[in-house]
């Protein structure tokens, strides 16, 4: 059997710059995710 196709999300080159941005200072990559709005899994 085949999945089902999901629609994925595309995020914003503001959005991905925010979150490389979060990063760099200093955030972990699941609290950068959180602050974002984002599953940290």
């Amino acid at each position: 059997m085949t999945k089902p196709k999901t629609d994925r999300v595309k995020y914003t080159l503001e959005f991905k710059q925010e979150a490389v941005r979060l990063v760099e200072t200093g955030l972990t990559l699941a609290a950068a995710a959180r602050s974002l709005g984002m599953s940290d899994l």
